[in-house]
């Protein structure tokens, strides 16, 4: 162990010495989508989301087709089985996950410095490395990078050294011209977070893996919350349990967050994503803009819906006082149910500036993985009346999506089904 360094941390009113990877997590490279429909994914990435193409491998269909979109900062890489005769080994920088569902975001892949040292490491503590290190070149550079199985049954981490290479992505892709410069945008700046689902219970276990494992510390999502099991949320259809990690070696400090449900009466979006994601996974990505009227706007205006909001969000005295501190307007934020919070923390750990979030509607279908907008002014952390009002609004786009799949399964179906091309 004298490779790695000695960090404390405070865990539970009981400090407790742990040792961290001597290769920190340098940045969030992207994120990983295992889908059954890749022109269907990459079609909503681009003409809703205003993500382009840029990099792609297996276009061939003789072994995973693989393709990168960008907007601004962030990366999506979406993964698409060609079926049986594919082996796992073809699947470039993932491994793949088996589950009923067939489509999941699944993989969030990091930055590093040192991929030998960190599986090391990892192989030290109990993980299961899925791809051990390895080395892939091109004439601009190598990468090495391993594959490590998370403590979330269906979720993984690529793990990246890239500072010997000098292209715009990685070895074994082939780069693409963008031709959707209509769609194109430069609009989100980086991830600002990554919400997991777990089950019941989990918790503690998980969050002691990315903290032994990874070198996360938690992060307050409420002032005096436990460390160890974050804090509840209770109230008329609404039971959840949260708690929030980050790594202080990340460039934009990239937040992971835990949810758990708790009892409660009626639909559960949380109960519901774990039917088809049994042991838990990635429920949705906050995607950090600078300005999130401008970003929800153009979004719309290309066929996105976003979660409304009840009208007496924006009329309530309280919440109006609350915009108007902000230097906004009521009817600015409720044309897309946007929601703002000044209980967030702040960026120094105290209370200060406003956090503005919307959420939109399913990527993949009602009980799957989403996005958000996530816009911040002066404010580190996630307000709890935003939490709440985020919650049941999701809660009811749910009901509605619910009710129209209902009405006209045929429809959906055709949706579903539909082979459209990029151009």
């Amino acid at each position: 162990m004298e490779n790695f360094t000695s960090v404390i941390l405070t865990f539970k009113n009981k400090t407790t010495d742990l040792c961290t990877m001597i290769s920190p997590l340098v940045r969030l490279s992207h994120i990983s989508l295992q889908v059954s429909n890749a022109q269907k994914v990459i079609r909503d990435l681009v003409t809703k989301y205003r993500f382009h193409p840029f990099a792609s491998c297996g276009l061939d269909g003789r072994s995973w087709c693989q393709v990168a979109l960008r907007n601004g900062g962030v990366i999506f890489m979406v993964n698409e089985n060609p079926g049986d005769t594919a082996e796992s080994s073809s699947l470039l920088y993932d491994y793949p996950i088996s589950q009923p569902y067939p489509d999941t975001a699944c993989n969030v892949s990091y930055e590093v410095e040192d991929v030998p040292s960190l599986c090391q490491h990892l192989a030290g503590n109990g993980c299961q490395l899925l791809v051990p290190p390895t080395k892939l070149s091109d004439i601009f550079g190598s990468v090495m990078y391993c594959v490590v199985k998370s403590a979330i049954r269906n979720v993984s981490h690529t793990l990246i050294d890239r500072t010997q290479y000098g292209a715009s992505f990685l070895p074994g892709f082939q780069h693409l011209e963008n031709k959707s410069k209509h769609f194109s945008s430069e609009d989100m700046t980086h991830i600002d977070h990554v919400t997991y689902v777990l089950p019941r219970g989990d918790t503690p276990r998980v969050l002691e893996w990315y903290q032994r494992c990874l070198g996360f510390q938690h992060f307050p999502l409420n002032k005096g919350e436990d460390p160890l099991y974050g804090f509840e949320i209770t109230g008329p259809q609404i039971g959840l349990r949260m708690t929030s990690v980050e790594s202080p070696t990340l460039k934009d400090r990239s937040k992971a967050v835990f949810c758990e449900s708790l009892p409660q009466e009626g639909i559960n979006q949380v109960d519901q994503f774990l039917k088809h994601h049994e042991g838990g996974g990635i429920q949705h990505v906050g995607l950090s803009t600078s300005n999130i009227f401008k970003s929800a706007r153009a979004m719309a205006e290309s066929g996105v819906q976003f979660a409304s909001q009840p009208y007496t969000y924006y009329t309530n005295s309280r919440k109006q006082l609350e915009i108007h501190s902000a230097g906004l307007e009521p009817e600015l934020l409720s044309e897309f149910g946007i929601l703002l919070d000044t209980s967030a923390v702040g960026t120094a750990g105290t209370s200060g500036g406003f956090l503005l979030q919307v959420f939109a509607e399913p990527l993949f279908s009602k009980d799957s993985f989403y996005l958000e907008l996530v816009e911040r002014r002066g404010a580190s952390g996630f307000g709890e009346g935003n939490i709440r009002a985020l919650w049941q609004s999701m809660q009811e786009c749910l009901k509605e999506k619910e009710q129209v799949e209902t009405a006209a399964p045929t429809a959906v179906g055709l949706l579903a089904d539909g082979q459209v091309a990029v151009r």
